[in-house]
Protein backbone atom coordinates (compact mmCIF):
# COMPACT_ATOMS: atom_id res chain seq x y z
CA UNK A 1 0.00 0.00 0.00
CA UNK A 2 1.09 3.35 -1.04
CA UNK A 3 1.98 5.33 2.29
CA UNK A 4 -0.35 8.70 2.54
CA UNK A 5 2.25 11.13 2.29
CA UNK A 6 3.37 9.82 -1.13
CA UNK A 7 -0.16 9.10 -2.11
CA UNK A 8 -0.72 12.83 -1.42
CA UNK A 9 2.35 14.37 -3.69
CA UNK A 10 1.67 11.75 -6.37
CA UNK A 11 -1.77 13.46 -6.74
CA UNK A 12 -0.11 16.69 -6.33
CA UNK A 13 2.21 15.78 -9.21
CA UNK A 14 -0.68 15.00 -11.91
CA UNK A 15 -2.37 17.70 -10.95
CA UNK A 16 -0.06 20.59 -11.61
CA UNK A 17 2.41 18.35 -14.55
CA UNK A 18 -0.71 20.00 -16.89
CA UNK A 19 0.41 23.41 -16.35
CA UNK A 20 4.48 22.41 -15.81
CA UNK A 21 3.96 20.98 -19.09
CA UNK A 22 1.78 23.85 -21.08
CA UNK A 23 4.78 26.20 -20.05
CA UNK A 24 7.09 24.37 -21.42
CA UNK A 25 5.31 23.98 -24.71
CA UNK A 26 4.58 27.95 -24.61
CA UNK A 27 8.49 28.57 -24.43
CA UNK A 28 9.34 26.00 -26.74
CA UNK A 29 6.61 27.75 -29.22
CA UNK A 30 8.38 31.24 -28.27
CA UNK A 31 11.99 29.70 -29.42
CA UNK A 32 10.66 28.86 -32.65
CA UNK A 33 9.22 31.74 -33.09
CA UNK A 34 12.41 34.02 -32.14
CA UNK A 35 14.50 31.97 -34.70
CA UNK A 36 11.93 32.70 -37.28
CA UNK A 37 12.07 36.25 -36.93
CA UNK A 38 15.87 36.45 -36.79
CA UNK A 39 16.43 34.02 -39.79
CA UNK A 40 17.88 31.32 -37.10
CA UNK A 41 20.61 33.96 -37.05
CA UNK A 42 20.55 35.51 -33.54
CA UNK A 43 23.42 35.39 -31.37
CA UNK A 44 20.78 34.82 -28.18
CA UNK A 45 18.68 32.65 -30.17
CA UNK A 46 21.79 30.55 -30.56
CA UNK A 47 22.52 30.50 -26.71
CA UNK A 48 18.76 29.05 -26.12
CA UNK A 49 17.65 28.46 -22.34
CA UNK A 50 21.46 29.68 -21.26
CA UNK A 51 20.90 33.44 -23.06
CA UNK A 52 21.24 36.08 -21.18
CA UNK A 53 21.74 35.27 -17.33
CA UNK A 54 22.86 31.98 -18.15
CA UNK A 55 25.98 32.58 -19.53
CA UNK A 56 27.02 34.22 -16.30
CA UNK A 57 25.58 31.24 -13.89
CA UNK A 58 27.70 29.05 -16.09
CA UNK A 59 30.85 31.10 -16.27
CA UNK A 60 30.60 30.94 -12.68
CA UNK A 61 29.78 27.62 -12.13
CA UNK A 62 32.96 26.56 -14.12
CA UNK A 63 35.27 29.45 -13.57
CA UNK A 64 34.12 30.50 -9.55
CA UNK A 65 33.94 34.45 -8.68
CA UNK A 66 37.81 34.87 -9.39
CA UNK A 67 37.18 34.16 -13.06
CA UNK A 68 34.55 36.50 -14.37
CA UNK A 69 34.19 40.23 -14.96
CA UNK A 70 33.39 41.86 -11.14
CA UNK A 71 29.59 42.17 -12.71
CA UNK A 72 29.62 38.54 -11.79
CA UNK A 73 29.40 39.57 -7.53
CA UNK A 74 25.56 40.24 -8.83
CA UNK A 75 24.96 36.45 -9.01
CA UNK A 76 24.39 35.18 -5.51
CA UNK A 77 25.76 31.73 -5.06
CA UNK A 78 23.07 29.37 -4.12
CA UNK A 79 21.76 28.09 -7.66
CA UNK A 80 25.29 27.57 -8.60
CA UNK A 81 26.06 25.66 -5.66
CA UNK A 82 23.35 23.28 -6.59
CA UNK A 83 24.16 23.24 -9.89
CA UNK A 84 27.38 22.14 -9.47
CA UNK A 85 25.83 19.38 -7.22
CA UNK A 86 24.08 17.76 -10.17
CA UNK A 87 27.04 18.31 -12.14
CA UNK A 88 29.22 16.25 -9.66
CA UNK A 89 26.69 13.40 -10.01
CA UNK A 90 25.14 13.43 -13.49
CA UNK A 91 26.69 13.11 -17.03
CA UNK A 92 25.77 16.23 -19.05
CA UNK A 93 28.12 19.23 -17.77
CA UNK A 94 27.42 22.17 -16.32
CA UNK A 95 24.82 23.14 -18.66
CA UNK A 96 22.75 19.99 -18.34
CA UNK A 97 22.90 20.99 -14.29
CA UNK A 98 21.77 24.14 -14.37
CA UNK A 99 18.69 23.29 -16.84
CA UNK A 100 18.19 20.22 -14.38
CA UNK A 101 18.14 22.44 -11.62
CA UNK A 102 15.96 25.17 -12.46
CA UNK A 103 13.23 23.00 -14.50
CA UNK A 104 12.95 20.42 -11.36
CA UNK A 105 12.95 23.07 -8.78
CA UNK A 106 9.80 24.85 -10.84
CA UNK A 107 8.00 21.64 -11.14
CA UNK A 108 8.77 21.76 -6.93
CA UNK A 109 7.64 25.25 -6.71
CA UNK A 110 4.47 24.61 -8.67
CA UNK A 111 3.36 21.76 -6.41
CA UNK A 112 4.29 23.89 -3.33
CA UNK A 113 2.19 27.03 -4.64
CA UNK A 114 -0.65 24.02 -4.84
CA UNK A 115 -0.09 22.68 -1.46
CA UNK A 116 -0.12 26.19 -0.22
CA UNK A 117 -3.27 27.54 -1.40
CA UNK A 118 -4.97 24.14 -0.47
CA UNK A 119 -3.73 24.58 3.17
CA UNK A 120 -5.09 28.64 2.69
CA UNK A 121 -8.44 27.97 1.10
CA UNK A 122 -9.28 24.50 1.07
CA UNK A 123 -10.14 24.62 -2.18
CA UNK A 124 -9.14 22.72 -5.20
CA UNK A 125 -10.11 24.76 -7.96
CA UNK A 126 -8.25 27.99 -6.21
CA UNK A 127 -5.22 25.84 -5.69
CA UNK A 128 -5.43 24.85 -9.27
CA UNK A 129 -5.48 28.49 -10.58
CA UNK A 130 -2.56 28.84 -8.37
CA UNK A 131 -0.65 25.89 -10.21
CA UNK A 132 -1.68 27.48 -13.68
CA UNK A 133 -0.74 31.35 -12.30
CA UNK A 134 2.62 30.15 -11.24
CA UNK A 135 3.25 28.41 -14.30
CA UNK A 136 2.46 31.28 -16.91
CA UNK A 137 2.68 34.09 -15.23
CA UNK A 138 4.09 36.44 -17.94
CA UNK A 139 8.03 36.31 -16.71
CA UNK A 140 7.52 32.65 -15.74
CA UNK A 141 9.67 31.67 -19.31
CA UNK A 142 12.75 32.64 -17.00
CA UNK A 143 11.30 28.98 -14.88
CA UNK A 144 12.61 26.99 -18.11
CA UNK A 145 15.86 28.61 -18.33
CA UNK A 146 18.97 28.50 -16.47
CA UNK A 147 17.99 31.15 -14.61
CA UNK A 148 17.99 30.85 -10.61
CA UNK A 149 14.09 31.88 -10.42
CA UNK A 150 12.62 28.53 -10.19
CA UNK A 151 15.30 27.26 -7.29
CA UNK A 152 14.17 30.45 -5.49
CA UNK A 153 10.78 30.12 -5.42
CA UNK A 154 10.46 26.70 -4.26
CA UNK A 155 12.27 27.55 -1.42
CA UNK A 156 10.41 30.67 -1.01
CA UNK A 157 7.31 28.59 -0.96
CA UNK A 158 8.72 26.41 1.32
CA UNK A 159 9.12 29.48 3.79
CA UNK A 160 5.89 30.77 3.38
CA UNK A 161 4.16 26.78 3.45
CA UNK A 162 6.58 26.13 7.07
CA UNK A 163 5.49 29.49 8.25
CA UNK A 164 1.92 28.69 7.93
CA UNK A 165 2.66 25.35 9.48
CA UNK A 166 4.59 26.79 12.11
CA UNK A 167 7.13 24.92 11.76
CA UNK A 168 10.31 27.44 12.65
CA UNK A 169 13.20 25.83 11.98
CA UNK A 170 12.48 24.48 8.58
CA UNK A 171 11.50 28.15 7.77
CA UNK A 172 14.73 29.30 8.85
CA UNK A 173 16.66 26.61 6.98
CA UNK A 174 14.66 27.33 3.78
CA UNK A 175 15.28 31.23 4.31
CA UNK A 176 18.75 30.92 4.52
CA UNK A 177 19.01 28.89 1.69
CA UNK A 178 16.81 31.40 -0.18
CA UNK A 179 18.87 34.60 1.11
CA UNK A 180 21.60 32.52 -0.73
CA UNK A 181 19.99 32.30 -4.43
CA UNK A 182 18.50 35.25 -4.52
CA UNK A 183 18.62 38.96 -2.59
CA UNK A 184 15.06 39.47 -2.30
CA UNK A 185 15.51 36.47 0.10
CA UNK A 186 15.55 39.14 2.38
CA UNK A 187 12.34 40.04 2.29
CA UNK A 188 11.00 36.97 3.15
CA UNK A 189 11.46 38.37 6.69
CA UNK A 190 8.31 40.58 6.19
CA UNK A 191 5.68 37.67 5.37
CA UNK A 192 7.14 35.18 8.20
CA UNK A 193 7.57 38.08 10.67
CA UNK A 194 4.02 38.77 10.18
CA UNK A 195 3.13 34.60 11.09
CA UNK A 196 5.46 34.10 13.68
CA UNK A 197 3.26 37.38 15.39
CA UNK A 198 0.39 35.70 14.91
CA UNK A 199 -1.81 35.96 18.46
CA UNK A 200 -1.42 31.98 19.48
CA UNK A 201 -0.78 30.57 22.64
CA UNK A 202 3.31 29.87 22.15
CA UNK A 203 5.66 27.44 24.33
CA UNK A 204 8.48 29.98 25.50
CA UNK A 205 10.57 27.66 24.15
CA UNK A 206 9.54 28.13 20.46
CA UNK A 207 10.70 32.05 20.57
CA UNK A 208 13.98 31.55 19.54
CA UNK A 209 13.07 28.97 16.77
CA UNK A 210 10.67 31.86 15.50
CA UNK A 211 13.14 34.44 15.51
CA UNK A 212 16.01 31.97 13.82
CA UNK A 213 12.63 31.84 11.11
CA UNK A 214 12.48 35.76 10.54
CA UNK A 215 16.29 36.02 10.32
CA UNK A 216 17.11 32.83 8.23
CA UNK A 217 16.34 35.14 4.88
CA UNK A 218 18.45 38.40 5.58
CA UNK A 219 21.46 36.38 6.98
CA UNK A 220 21.65 34.32 3.98
CA UNK A 221 21.48 37.43 1.92
CA UNK A 222 23.82 39.50 3.88
CA UNK A 223 26.47 36.23 4.31
CA UNK A 224 26.54 36.36 0.78
CA UNK A 225 27.27 40.16 0.26
CA UNK A 226 29.65 39.70 3.46
CA UNK A 227 32.22 37.27 2.04
CA UNK A 228 32.24 38.30 -1.92
CA UNK A 229 32.69 42.06 -0.45
CA UNK A 230 35.65 40.62 2.06
CA UNK A 231 37.15 38.46 -0.98
CA UNK A 232 37.08 41.30 -3.37
CA UNK A 233 37.74 44.17 -0.55
CA UNK A 234 34.89 46.46 -1.76
CA UNK A 235 32.59 47.14 1.30
CA UNK A 236 29.04 46.02 -0.63
CA UNK A 237 30.21 44.64 -3.97
CA UNK A 238 26.98 42.79 -5.10
CA UNK A 239 24.66 46.03 -3.95
CA UNK A 240 26.88 48.41 -5.52
CA UNK A 241 27.39 46.69 -9.34
CA UNK A 242 23.69 46.16 -9.13
CA UNK A 243 22.92 49.76 -8.64
CA UNK A 244 25.45 50.57 -11.13
CA UNK A 245 23.11 48.59 -13.77
CA UNK A 246 19.53 49.93 -12.24
CA UNK A 247 20.61 53.56 -11.00
CA UNK A 248 19.98 54.96 -7.85
CA UNK A 249 17.27 54.78 -5.88
CA UNK A 250 14.00 56.79 -6.84
CA UNK A 251 11.11 57.31 -4.87
CA UNK A 252 8.58 54.41 -6.34
CA UNK A 253 5.42 56.35 -7.02
CA UNK A 254 7.69 59.04 -8.99
CA UNK A 255 9.13 56.36 -10.97
CA UNK A 256 5.94 54.82 -11.87
CA UNK A 257 4.49 58.09 -13.27
CA UNK A 258 7.83 58.60 -14.87
CA UNK A 259 7.57 55.45 -16.48
CA UNK A 260 3.78 55.58 -17.09
CA UNK A 261 4.81 59.22 -19.11
CA UNK A 262 7.21 57.61 -21.22
CA UNK A 263 4.56 55.84 -22.94
CA UNK A 264 3.77 58.80 -25.15
CA UNK A 265 7.82 59.22 -25.94
CA UNK A 266 8.73 57.57 -29.42
CA UNK A 267 11.79 57.18 -28.01
CA UNK A 268 10.60 55.86 -24.48
CA UNK A 269 7.80 54.29 -25.17
CA UNK A 270 8.80 50.61 -24.86
CA UNK A 271 10.42 51.64 -21.30
CA UNK A 272 6.93 52.56 -20.31
CA UNK A 273 5.39 48.81 -20.98
CA UNK A 274 7.49 48.31 -17.45
CA UNK A 275 5.38 50.83 -15.93
CA UNK A 276 2.11 49.22 -17.09
CA UNK A 277 3.66 46.22 -15.69
CA UNK A 278 3.39 47.83 -12.69
CA UNK A 279 -0.33 49.05 -12.52
CA UNK A 280 -1.43 45.20 -13.42
CA UNK A 281 0.49 44.21 -10.93
CA UNK A 282 -0.69 46.99 -8.13
CA UNK A 283 -4.51 45.91 -9.46
CA UNK A 284 -3.36 42.01 -8.62
CA UNK A 285 -2.06 43.18 -4.99
CA UNK A 286 -5.36 44.48 -4.76
CA UNK A 287 -7.08 41.12 -5.35
CA UNK A 288 -4.21 39.26 -3.16
CA UNK A 289 -4.95 41.77 -0.01
CA UNK A 290 -8.65 41.57 0.16
CA UNK A 291 -8.55 37.77 -0.37
CA UNK A 292 -5.46 36.67 1.00
CA UNK A 293 -3.99 36.86 4.35
CA UNK A 294 -1.90 40.22 4.61
CA UNK A 295 1.32 38.31 5.05
CA UNK A 296 1.74 37.34 1.11
CA UNK A 297 0.24 41.02 -0.08
CA UNK A 298 3.25 42.53 2.28
CA UNK A 299 5.68 40.50 0.52
CA UNK A 300 4.37 40.49 -2.96
CA UNK A 301 4.15 44.83 -2.38
CA UNK A 302 7.96 44.32 -1.06
CA UNK A 303 8.97 43.14 -4.12
CA UNK A 304 7.54 45.68 -6.38
CA UNK A 305 8.70 48.63 -4.75
CA UNK A 306 11.80 47.49 -4.52
CA UNK A 307 11.73 47.11 -8.39
CA UNK A 308 10.08 50.63 -9.09
CA UNK A 309 12.37 52.06 -6.85
CA UNK A 310 15.15 51.95 -9.51
CA UNK A 311 16.19 54.29 -12.13
CA UNK A 312 15.94 51.17 -14.67
CA UNK A 313 13.11 49.77 -14.70
CA UNK A 314 14.26 46.43 -17.15
CA UNK A 315 13.21 42.97 -15.50
CA UNK A 316 10.93 44.43 -13.64
CA UNK A 317 8.20 41.61 -14.34
CA UNK A 318 10.78 39.16 -13.26
CA UNK A 319 11.68 40.75 -9.93
CA UNK A 320 7.90 41.05 -9.31
CA UNK A 321 7.69 37.37 -9.96
CA UNK A 322 10.70 36.92 -6.92
CA UNK A 323 7.54 38.31 -4.55
CA UNK A 324 5.65 34.83 -5.63
CA UNK A 325 2.09 35.49 -3.61
CA UNK A 326 1.45 37.76 -6.47
CA UNK A 327 0.46 34.62 -8.16
CA UNK A 328 -2.48 33.79 -5.55
CA UNK A 329 -3.60 37.39 -6.56
CA UNK A 330 -3.95 35.99 -10.24
CA UNK A 331 -5.44 33.48 -8.83
CA UNK A 332 -7.88 34.87 -7.21
CA UNK A 333 -8.48 37.08 -10.22
CA UNK A 334 -8.53 33.93 -12.68
CA UNK A 335 -11.80 32.91 -10.19
CA UNK A 336 -14.07 35.54 -11.40
CA UNK A 337 -16.84 34.05 -13.69
CA UNK A 338 -17.01 37.61 -16.13
CA UNK A 339 -13.33 37.16 -16.99
CA UNK A 340 -11.30 34.63 -15.05
CA UNK A 341 -10.96 32.59 -18.62
CA UNK A 342 -9.17 35.16 -20.12
CA UNK A 343 -6.79 35.41 -16.97
CA UNK A 344 -4.40 31.91 -17.74
CA UNK A 345 -4.90 33.16 -21.75
CA UNK A 346 -3.78 36.32 -21.86
CA UNK A 347 -0.96 35.62 -19.13
CA UNK A 348 0.40 32.90 -20.90
CA UNK A 349 0.17 35.02 -24.01
CA UNK A 350 2.42 37.50 -22.84
CA UNK A 351 4.75 34.90 -21.62
CA UNK A 352 5.24 34.04 -25.32
CA UNK A 353 5.86 37.40 -26.28
CA UNK A 354 8.35 38.41 -23.85
CA UNK A 355 9.95 35.32 -24.13
CA UNK A 356 10.23 35.80 -27.97
CA UNK A 357 11.12 39.56 -27.35
CA UNK A 358 13.99 38.12 -24.69
CA UNK A 359 15.66 35.84 -27.18
CA UNK A 360 15.58 38.67 -30.09
CA UNK A 361 17.42 40.82 -27.49
CA UNK A 362 14.31 43.66 -27.41
CA UNK A 363 13.89 42.89 -23.71
CA UNK A 364 15.89 41.98 -21.29
CA UNK A 365 14.57 39.06 -18.53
Amino acid sequence: MIPTGRRALLGDLRSVLPAWITARLLVAAAYGLARLLEGGSGSRTARGLTAWDGDWYISILIHGYDGVAREGARFFPGYVLVGRLFDVVLPGGPVTALLLVANVASLVATVLVFRLALAETADRATALRAAWALSLFPSAFVLVWAYGEGLFLALALGVLLAARRERWWWCAVMGLAAGLVRPTGALLALAVVAAACRPTSVAPQRVVARVAAVAGGPVGTLAFVWWVSARFDEAFLPLTVQRELRGDSRNPLARLLEGLSDLGRSTTWTDGLHAVAAVVVLVVLVALFRTWPARYGVLAGACLLVALAADNLNSLERYVFNGVPVVLGVATLAGYRRFGQLVPVVSGAVMVVLATAAWTGSYVP
